[in-house]
């Protein structure tokens, strides 16, 4: 298969998050239902990566537009007592396959506190250092919440699952270091301009 072929397969899945390849995968376990997809990414990807399960039902479709995706009405006993089930296709295999080898894409640090900081002056100086408490006190509540849901290392998936969560505490970490860093510069610069 040529790389411009690779890339195209490969692009099926990706977006602006992995999200997509994460419910393929998740479909290629075995069909279930939306809620249940979300359900399932949040519980191997941990508290750092929550996908909402009403916002799965976009990225279904888009994988259904695909061709990586088919779904039918299934009955149940509740109301509405139908439910949407999704099953992964042929060609799905080969997507996530492709999506695998195809070099992962530069993840650019794009958090809106960083365009805030772009785009201040020194007159947002107090509405910026609150902000940037606020983001840290999420980023703890974060590293807490990666630290509460820590897997043993007694399987591929409890291993692969633990790596993760690893890195995700480690750049947590990293950044709550770098808001301390930019409040005592800004702080700093403050403290210059009142001289």
């Amino acid at each position: 298969m040529t790389v411009r072929k690779q890339e195209m397969t490969a692009s099926l899945v990706e977006g602006r998050s992995p999200v997509k390849a994460a419910a393929l995968a998740v479909l290629l376990e075995g069909p279930t239902y939306g809620y249940d997809v979300a359900k399932r990414i949040n519980r191997r990807m941990g508290a750092s990566w929550h996908v909402q399960e009403k916002h799965i039902y976009t990225v279904l479709k888009q994988l259904e537009a695909a061709g990586l995706v088919r779904s039918e009405k299934t009955p149940i006993v509740d109301p509405p007592y139908w439910r949407r089930v999704y099953h992964a296709t042929g060609e799905a295999v080969r997507a996530r396959r492709e999506w695998l080898i195809t070099p992962p894409a530069a993840s650019i640090v794009r958090a809106d506190i960083h365009a805030r900081l772009a785009f201040s002056s020194d007159g947002d100086l107090p509405e910026l250092l609150r902000a940037l408490n606020e983001w840290r006190v999420d980023l703890l509540e974060e590293i807490e919440e990666n630290a509460a849901t820590e897997t043993p290392r007694v399987s591929w998936l409890g291993t692969v699952m633990s790596l993760y969560r690893s890195a995700v505490d480690k750049r947590l970490k990293a950044e709550v270091e770098w808001v301390g860093e930019a409040c005592r510069a800004l702080e700093g610069v403050a403290a210059e301009q009142h001289r």
